[in-house]
């Protein structure tokens, strides 16, 4: 890479080599030194984009939302269908995913608070666009927060190994898991 081009890097780069870094080996993979060697840069353009590795984190954790969460929601609305035809798709698209960056997120939150705390905000609007289309679907609003959550964790809980499962096999147990939320 030319020294001109290694100036124009931008924080996107850097963002975008955690993200990667992360979702391939969680929170320990991304190592500044690893990432100016991938990105073939020098440590001081980390710095002049951010003051510490915190603040990297802490960006991966806003793509992570961005993509996985605000995205998601905003194009399962964009493709339209009727709540319960939302819910499914949602479904869908979370049960195709194969966990990798959930897994690394959350064993991350467990040790750090700050990234906990962000969890635990992303869990909370994402189980709260869950129970708001069971209920347009028809689902009483307290019977459909209680399915969200518990959908939630059913679906997070297809990640943990315990029960191994192909992406075939998320998407019929997905299925099953909608059919159970909106049951009236």
């Amino acid at each position: 890479m030319e020294v001109s081009s290694q100036s124009r890097l931008g924080p996107d780069a850097w963002v975008d080599a955690a993200y990667a870094a992360f979702e391939a080996g969680g929170v320990s993979a991304v190592r500044i030194d690893r990432l100016a060697k991938a990105l073939k840069i020098t440590r001081g353009s980390f710095y002049w984009h951010f003051k510490d590795r915190r603040a990297l984190l802490q960006a991966v954790l806003d793509r992570w939302d961005q993509s996985k969460t605000e995205g998601a929601i905003t194009a399962n609305e964009d493709a339209g269908g009727d709540p319960s035809d939302r819910l499914l798709r949602l479904l869908h698209t979370c049960a195709s995913d194969d966990g990798k960056l959930e897994i690394g997120i959350r064993a991350w939150a467990s040790e750090d608070e700050d990234a906990r705390q962000t969890v635990e905000r992303i869990d909370e609007r994402r189980i709260s666009y869950m129970a708001r289309l069971a209920n347009a679907a028809g689902v009483p609003e307290h019977v459909a927060s209680a399915r969200a959550r518990v959908g939630y964790l059913a679906w997070l809980g297809s990640y943990s190994g315990a029960v191994p499962t192909d992406v075939d096999q998320r998407i019929a147990d997905m299925d099953c898991l909608w059919r159970m939320m909106l049951e009236t």
